[in-house]
């Protein structure tokens, strides 16, 4: 049952997991999904002599590492064979947070708002402690990942010198977005997802706030894309969308996030990208030959070659700013 949920916007599983996920019934078989150690801020890859930041951030019921690790357990992030090949100057790093419908452990009792902050501090001390909070940000982010990215990078840009000034480091700092089944508008797989949240509270701790969010055309989306139009086109943005059905239980499935969810139109410097996969698989890669990555890092080297005099510029103007105060 856990597992099943877990599978639902999530990352955590491959397709065979998947697809015997909806006969899985015997709790104790199955690992609980909260890892305290994979929160936070991790480092992957160091880069040779870095010049972008790029950050993965997973989605419901996701991993830090699990998330972004296909089937024969190759992580296309830190794989040397991978990403850091094909772009040998970036700093690496993923950010875990509870972002969990269920756990036999506590749940977290943050909101939105709450992961969103904490994902601005954590980047923020991070890149203010070693000295790169100039440095040019690249962000991946999957499923609830890009919800909760919007919140943070809204939090950074109001930030104000009299108030956590050094949030705004972050907005000032990002050049690009990658959104991977982004659910902009909510997901259509946020009902089933519901009912068996509801199931499983019989046999272990749920918790249906960030599944609310979710909900197609929800109160809180629509605020949100109200408040994100009016910096969205600071940055260049991918919108990648599923193009598979996500197999949800025996003769079950569905596009999780479908396009029209997952694509912001008309919102400028701004791409739609067709993956050949389904919701859980679309970040998911496990070779160097594999065509979606290909398409997925080709758009990633383009936009780290990009960042930094865009970057540059923002800094300058930022700089002034402060300066005529």
């Amino acid at each position: 049952m856990r597992r099943r949920i877990q599978n639902l916007l999530g990352g955590k599983s491959d397709k065979k997991t998947s697809q015997a996920a909806a006969a899985e019934e015997d709790d104790d078989a199955v690992d609980d999904p909260l890892d305290n150690n994979a929160l936070g801020l991790d480092v992957w890859v160091k880069g040779v002599n870095p010049t972008v930041d790029i950050i993965a951030i997973h989605g419901l019921n996701g991993h830090r590492e699990k998330t972004w690790t296909a089937e024969n357990n190759v992580n296309w992030l830190r794989d040397p064979k991978m990403l850091p090949a094909i772009i040998p100057n970036a700093r690496i790093m993923s950010w875990g947070y509870d972002a969990n419908t269920h756990s036999t452990k506590e749940l977290s009792a943050m909101y939105l708002y709450d992961h969103a902050q904490k994902l601005i501090s954590d980047l923020s001390l991070h890149r203010r402690m070693d000295k790169t909070d100039t440095r040019p940000i690249i962000f991946l982010a999957h499923s609830l990942g890009g919800i909760v990215l919007k919140s943070a990078l809204i939090h950074s840009d109001s930030a104000r010198s009299s108030h956590l000034y050094y949030h705004r480091s972050i907005k000032t700092s990002t050049y690009g977005i990658m959104f991977m089944g982004t659910p902009h508008q909510g997901g259509e797989g946020v009902a089933w997802g519901k009912r068996l949240v509801n199931i499983a509270s019989i046999f272990v701790k749920t918790n249906d706030k960030l599944l609310n969010i979710l909900e197609r055309d929800s109160e809180v989306l629509q605020q949100q894309l109200g408040q994100y139009t009016s910096i969205s086109s600071d940055f260049e943005t991918k919108f990648a969308f599923e193009t598979k059905a996500t197999p949800l239980a025996p003769g079950q499935a569905m596009i999780v996030v479908p396009k029209s969810s997952a694509v912001v139109l008309g919102q400028v410097d701004a791409e739609p990208i067709a993956i050949m996969e389904n919701h859980i698989n679309m970040v998911k890669f496990s070779s160097p030959n594999n065509n979606e990555f290909k398409r997925v890092v080709g758009h990633l080297m383009l936009m780290a070659e990009k960042a930094p005099t865009r970057v540059q510029e923002n800094w300058l103007t930022e700089r002034n700013i402060e300066a005529s105060k």
